[in-house]
Formats: C-alpha cells, structure tokens, sequence
C-alpha cells in the first residue's frame, strides 16, 4: 500500500515516473471524487513496502483519469488532471515544492484518458483528449490556454484507453480507443496533409462493453495483438477476449480467443508482462474489479482457447478490494523487473502496488 483512502476519494488513476532524479520511479495519482492529485515520491527500496508518507496535493475538478509528457518542451514532465488542468513541472531542484507548479485550465470539465503526444509532427508535444480532440502545443506562451488550438478528430462515448499504435502498418500512428458502450475502435491517422481534420473510425472488435485493453505480441511472431477485458455487461461480459492477429498490414485481421474469467468477479484491468520467469513469453495480467489478480499465458501459438490456461494469483486481503482499476507497470522496488501499480476505491485500499516475484532481493 502506498497510501490508504479512508474517506472514499476515489483514487482512479496512476502515472509513474521518476520527478525527483533521484533513480526511483514515483507515482501521481489523481482522486475522482476527492478531487485533487498526489505526487507520491518513491522513499527508496528499503522503505518501499512501507506506506509512501512523502507527497505534494493538487487540486482540480472531478478527475477520472490523468496522463503525464513534457506539455512545454522543457525537459520536465508535466501532469495533466482529466484533460483540462495542466500542471507545469517547474524542475527537480523545485519539484517538491507544489506552489511552482503552475497550472494552466484549458476547460474546465472532464475529458478522459489525457494522452500526451506530438499529433502533427512538429518535434512539440500535444495533448489528445477523451480520444477525439487534441490541442496543439503552441510555440510561445505554452503556460496560456488561449494560445493552445483545439482540433476535432472523432467522438467517443466513454474511452477507457487511447493507446497510440500504427495499426495499418503504413507508418502513422493511429488511436485504438475501447469505446465503452459502443465498440473498440480506431482512429485512421490521415497522414501529415489531413492532420487536423477528422480522423476516420473504425471497428476493431464489436464487443459494446469493454473495459481496458493492452497491445502486445503475445505469440513472438512480430505483431502486435491486442487484449480486451469484456466489462460486466453485453454478450462477452466476464470475459477475457484475446485477438491474434494474422495480417501485418492493412485493416487488422484477427483469430480471436475467449477465455472466461477466472474467480466471481469481472475482469478489468489488463497488462501483458513476464511473470513466470520465462523471458521468450509474456503472460497477460488481468486486474478484476475486485479480489485476486489472474493471469492467462499461452506456450504455443495460442490461436485457439485449448491454446491457452488461467489461473488466480492468490494474495492476501483480496475480499477487502471492492473496486480497483487499470494495471500499470514500472519497478517500483528498484529489483529489475516489472511491479503492477493500481488504485482501489470503496474498500479503503487507495493507492496500492504489487511485488513480481520473479526477483528476489537480498
């Protein structure tokens, strides 16, 4: 635990990255209902199990989601609270002092799943939000909304992720985007000429309830796959749906595995990652909404369930985690391999990570 949520605040997202320089990864982490953010800093590996008691506090809006990249090409890595509240990151020498923190509104509303990027290729980062508008990083006055440009490139109705991949291999990056109660789709990147017009959705899966999803090559054949946790609603409700995909260009073109969910709650966050100790296979993690973590690995080409196993991850406390979110990777203990980072709500756990076993330390 990094730290508890005895009031209900709702802590609903994670961004790792080390802010101090100090080599330890921290994390910020944003409160739906509490409506403020936290820079939790890593106290280091000796004390990393225990509860991390060094932070500064941010406050915002209603915050479901939060994202982090440098917004003013100045090296440092700035935050971003639901889209519309920017913090400007004033440097390590001053990074713990929250008053030079500069925050910059853009709207003030929410706007899921901020995505720092540079959308139009001009060597700046922009900002991506709620996976269907973006606004340009201006040249100068990067500290004043009015000089940022809003851009329209779909509508979604309630995106969980906006994972940047070239999906058609022709070497633009495009949006996947799980709409959730819509589809999984994506978003066709028309190319430098067309940039700031509306980018083209497509399906990608016709699943109208997915949670979170992950892309990554599952079987080593050098493309990327994609995962989709199937949510608590709709045909594939509580389950795993594991897309193989066959082509390497073009539309993708999938084989696609369903697997049923692993204990008596629905599957939701999801990372694929090593966890048995074999580095030629990654297993994918699945985060439900509550109780044991599981996991889903495959030894074969794993284009068919028979292909592929589930088992729980048993840990202690698991009937106290009511709601926990997304997975997110990072060595939080400083031991070489990836730890999982998430946030609880309703059961008090808040802000809490997992130990992979695959190192032990001294």
């Amino acid at each position: 635990m990094i730290q508890p949520d005895p009031k209900d605040d709702g802590p609903d997202g994670i961004n790792l990255h080390d802010w101090d320089g100090d080599g330890d990864l921290d994390i910020f982490s944003n409160a739906e209902e509490g409506r403020y953010s936290r820079l939790y800093f890593n106290p280091g590996p000796d004390l990393v199990r225990e509860l991390w008691k060094d932070f500064i506090e941010f406050s915002h809006g209603k915050c479901e989601d939060s994202g982090i990249g440098d917004l003013d090409a100045d090296g440092d890595i700035d935050y971003v609270a639901n889209g519309g509240w920017i913090f400007f990151n004033p440097g390590t020498s001053q990074v713990r002092d929250r008053t030079k923190w500069q925050k910059m509104t853009l709207f003030d509303y929410e706007r899921r799943v901020p995505t720092v990027a540079d959308v139009d290729g001009d060597g700046l980062n922009d900002l991506i939000v709620g996976a269907q508008e973006w606004y340009r990083q201006p040249r100068d006055g990067k500290h004043e909304a009015k000089n940022w440009r809003q851009f329209t490139l779909g509508k979604n109705r309630w995106p969980m992720n906006c994972i940047r991949h070239d999906v058609n291999g022709n070497g633009l990056i495009d949006l996947i985007v799980p709409d959730r109660g819509k589809e999984v789709c994506w978003y066709e990147n028309p190319g430098a000429a067309r940039i700031t017009a509306p980018w083209r959705r497509k399906t990608l899966h016709a699943h109208q309830e997915p949670m979170f999803m992950a892309v990554a090559d599952l079987n080593q054949d050098g493309v990327e796959d994609s995962v989709i946790t199937g949510g608590s609603k709709g045909e594939l409700a509580e389950k795993l749906i594991i897309l193989i995909r066959t082509n390497r260009r073009d539309d993708p073109q999938f084989q696609e595995v369903v697997l049923d969910q692993v204990g008596d709650s629905f599957p939701k966050g999801v990372a694929v990652m090593e966890l048995n100790g074999d580095p030629e296979r990654s297993e994918i993690l699945v985060i439900p909404r509550s109780g044991n973590l599981w996991m889903a690995y495959s030894s074969c080409a794993a284009h068919s369930p028979n292909d592929w196993q589930t088992c729980s991850i048993e840990m202690p406390g698991a009937d106290t985690r009511k709601k926990m979110d997304n997975a997110w990777l990072g060595d939080l203990d400083g031991d070489g391999d990836l730890d999982i980072a998430t946030t609880e709500e309703n059961g008090g756990w808040g802000v809490i990570w997992f130990e992979n076993p695959a190192t032990t330390r001294d």
